[in-house]
């Protein structure tokens, strides 16, 4: 925890983006869903993407370890969330977003039942040995027929400490293989991230549906 909270805190966040994923804007509409189905987005940081999703219609629940960047993400639309102790968590609330801020693996099951997942950073802000955690998280989180749009990182692992860690195809299948159906929507080179040094980097977008 530490690690993030100096991250956030010495403004570290090279992960953020100052705009909407490209492949969420083109693939989120292949989920099907309706447009007030609720969306869990773990490890959110203040990603614009939740404003993206929000302005489609949805309410947004952020699971988010740092402190720092949930104040900043509603200080930043000019919000004053409605903030209530909840164990070891805190939940910041003002709609059309919740934001849950505390340790994403001590959540206590079915604390949420959302309709969908957006993961464009979390998994693969995690290394091998916690991804089974996480996907039995989302598991407990979601409800039965739930639908994830899930946006991947892949490289040379030895060529780059982590994070993000790579995350590939092979690994996306065997860690979702029990208890979710998988539809991969996209692949692609990132050409313009080889001034990273890596001899190859890819991307790839999975349709995950809770079986």
């Amino acid at each position: 925890m530490e690690f993030w909270q100096n991250r956030w805190v010495t403004d570290q966040i090279g992960w953020h983006r100052s705009e909407v994923n490209e492949m969420l804007d083109k693939h989120w509409s292949r989920l099907g869903l309706p447009s007030d189905a609720e969306v869990l987005v773990p490890l959110c940081g203040k990603s614009l993407d939740m404003v993206w999703l929000a302005q489609q219609g949805h309410a947004i629940v952020g699971l988010e370890l740092v402190q720092h960047a949930v104040e900043s993400f509603f200080r930043e639309r000019a919000m004053e969330p409605k903030k209530e102790a909840s164990g070891e968590h805190v939940r910041y609330s003002s709609s059309p977003y919740t934001i849950v801020q505390g340790d994403l693996f001590e959540l206590e099951k079915q604390t949420v039942q959302a309709d969908a997942w957006y993961d464009r950073a979390a998994m693969i802000a995690l290394p091998n040995a916690l991804r089974a955690d996480y996907v039995e998280q989302l598991r407990q989180q979601t409800k039965p027929g739930a639908v994830g749009l899930l946006i991947t990182y892949a490289y040379p692992q030895h060529e780059m400490d982590g994070p993000p860690f790579a995350l590939h195809d092979d690994d996306v299948r065997r860690f979702f293989a029990e208890g979710f159906a998988l539809e991969q929507l996209d692949h692609v080179e990132l050409e313009d991230e080889r001034d990273r040094g890596l001899s190859s980097i890819t991307l790839s977008v999975f349709k995950i549906t809770r079986t």
